[in-house]
């Protein structure tokens, strides 16, 4: 549906659902999202931005306290979730997108 609305592939918007769901300071929970829905492979998700992905989210779990290798798979499902709901929620159409950066100051 987002991808109707937007006219930007799964795998882009889902990168931008992780870092709305990164910029949010509470952690989410892997328990409160299920494991059904749409699949993708590693590459097609993070394509050649998939070191800086993972350093994100390392640096993200060290921030919450919790232990990179063991819960780098279930936080970054989490954030995946929680970021794709919360596009859901405020993407009506692709402007939208740019009213989710943060504002910038004039130098």
């Amino acid at each position: 549906m987002l991808k109707g609305r937007t006219g930007l592939t799964p795998n882009i918007l889902c990168r931008i659902g992780l870092c709305l769901s990164l910029s949010d300071p509470s952690i989410p929970d892997p328990q409160h999202y299920d494991e059904n829905g749409q699949e993708f492979n590693r590459y097609t998700l993070t394509g050649e931005l998939d070191m800086l992905f993972i350093a994100l989210m390392k640096e993200r779990l060290l921030h919450d306290g919790l232990n990179p290798d063991n819960n780098l798979i279930p936080q970054f499902k989490a954030h995946l979730n929680r970021g794709a709901i919360s596009l859901f929620d405020k993407v009506k159409y692709l402007g939208d997108i740019y009213e989710l950066l943060p504002p910038t100051e004039a130098k």
